[in-house]
């Protein structure tokens, strides 16, 4: 699988979805990178406050989408851990969803609002199998 470059990553988002990546995941990337990105927010035209009003939009919520940002676009997240009971154990792996536009995984990070809470609850947004 051909790795994709942030340039095509870039160019392949809406002005909604690189709002988002800008606020919440620039300061995961060097300087040059971030650079390319506010290149992008100029070239589209997007200012801080255009960037806060897309942030601040109200959209229809789906739950296949992530609950941050609503982006379909997401890397999945391996963990393990160990099951232990009397004198043994096993390990299980743990699969999560990480949004990759806004860096939310509903799993791991503070719930958003009731309808994420109750969702964590009920499993919807990882599954486990034996490892």
């Amino acid at each position: 699988m051909k790795k994709e470059n942030l340039e095509e990553f870039l160019n392949r988002m809406t002005d909604r979805e690189i709002a988002f990546f800008f606020t919440y995941r620039q300061t995961e990337f060097m300087p040059e990178s971030q650079e390319k990105v506010r290149t992008e927010l100029k070239k589209r035209n997007l200012g801080n406050l255009q960037v806060m009003d897309l942030i601040n939009q109200k959209v229809k919520i789906s739950l296949d989408n992530c609950p941050r940002c609503q982006s379909s676009d997401f890397m999945q997240i391996k963990d393990t851990d160990l099951r232990s009971y009397g004198y043994g154990g096993y390990e299980v792996e743990i699969n999560s969803r990480k949004c990759r536009i806004c860096g939310y995984n509903a799993q791991k990070d503070k719930s958003l609002n009731w309808k994420v809470r109750l969702n964590k609850f009920l499993g919807k947004y990882n599954w486990t199998k034996l490892k």
